[in-house]
């Protein structure tokens, strides 16, 4: 059987302050290819990253868009990685998250709160918004997830074009809604404990009462649709 490969998926969004320090933690051993996926920066994100040799792609029309179009259209990997750039993901889980597909499983989300792993982001709001929003997943579509929030995730890119007609949301939704359709077309899912730093600098993009309706509307939505 030929080794599967791999393609990382890094959304950026004014940037500047963590692509120098976060993209070169990543081992390129440990992928066959990056791919930024930028939504209109205007800080020298873009040229920070193209000057450094990453392939930049670009798409406005927001995060799940510019992550749906990459995987349909650009990537190569037969195994996609979304990855957080802001320094939210911890590197060293990359090969975990890998090999857990190479094992069996079709979508492996990296969770802040399975086996001991920690938020180190997390601020009280944030905290009971995860909580609440993974416990009512669980809850409407009988899954087990620890962490249905967290945008740094593996999965088979076969799996996914089985599904991608029904990844309809555009925004910052986008993960719950993978979490779901995963499930929802039977596919095997796992998570793997993996810590998350400190974002490092710039604005977080997730506003908590914005994004948290966004949120709760594609769940009430996925609850009905069969």
């Amino acid at each position: 059987m030929s080794r599967l490969k791999t393609t990382l998926l890094a959304c950026t969004l004014n940037e500047i302050d963590s692509v120098p320090k976060t993209l070169p933690m990543i081992n390129k051993e440990w992928v066959d290819e990056i791919l930024i996926c930028d939504g209109g920066s205007t800080d020298g994100t873009v040229e920070w990253c193209e000057k450094n040799g990453y392939r930049v792609l670009h798409n406005g029309g927001g995060y799940g868009a510019a992550l749906k179009e990459a995987i349909t259209s650009v990537a190569i990997g037969d195994i996609i990685i979304e990855y957080q750039i802001d320094g939210n993901s911890l590197p060293e889980t990359i090969p975990v998250l890998i090999k857990m597909v190479n094992d069996g499983y079709d979508f492996v989300v990296a969770s802040r709160y399975k086996d001991g792993a920690k938020s180190y982001d997390d601020d009280a709001l944030t905290r009971i918004g995860n909580w609440g929003f993974t416990r009512l997943t669980n809850l409407l579509f009988s899954t087990s997830y620890t962490d249905v929030l967290m945008g740094y995730r593996a999965f088979r890119k076969s799996a996914f074009m089985a599904l991608k007609d029904d990844m309809t949301t555009t925004g910052l939704s986008w993960p719950l809604q993978a979490d779901i359709q995963f499930v929802k077309h039977g596919f095997k899912v796992g998570e793997v404990g993996s810590d998350e730093p400190k974002r490092v600098g710039g604005e977080r993009k997730m506003k908590p009462f914005k994004t948290g309706w966004e949120l709760l509307m594609l769940m009430l939505a996925e609850r009905v649709r069969r």
